[in-house]
């Protein structure tokens, strides 16, 4: 039996990080049908965890979004 492995090649742009990782995500998601809400709440933990790790290191505390008065 034929053993077959989807495998994606990704060249990215470094001086354009943003739609880059984008494109990367949007890659990959039609591989997983019916998880792309978990992939996308884990890749947004990913980044929660390096935002705080970032806070950490810098000694500046992260940026809050103050209520819009209404």
């Amino acid at each position: 039996m034929a053993n077959v492995t989807p495998k994606i090649v990704i060249e990215i742009d470094p001086r354009y990080p943003v739609p880059e990782i984008c494109a990367v995500i949007a890659a990959v998601l039609p591989y997983h049908p019916g998880n792309g809400t978990a992939i996308m709440r884990g890749v947004l933990e990913a980044i929660d965890q390096e935002l705080q790790k970032g806070a950490e290191t810098d000694g500046v505390p992260e940026p809050t979004r103050e209520p819009a008065n209404q």
